[in-house]
């Protein structure tokens, strides 16, 4: 990892049910019980209890997306 770059190589996947999601911020609950916050600046709004799945890069001390979709 490049010292410059704040988040961690590669993209990972989740799945799970939205639980809050504002203009910049999420919480998803996933399959697992996780709660991930995350990063949603430039996503389009997702309605609270929408099931999606995730792409998203990890930095600390939540995850930024890259990409959503619902199902």
């Amino acid at each position: 990892m490049d010292d410059l770059d704040r988040f961690e190589p590669g993209l990972q996947t989740y799945s799970g049910i939205v639980r809050i999601w504002t203009m910049n911020t999420a919480e998803v609950i996933t399959d697992s019980g996780i709660v991930l916050f995350l990063d949603t600046r430039g996503q389009p709004p997702v309605p609270a209890g929408t099931r999606v799945n995730i792409e998203a890069r990890k930095y600390r001390p939540c995850h930024f997306v890259t990409r959503v979709a619902v199902r």
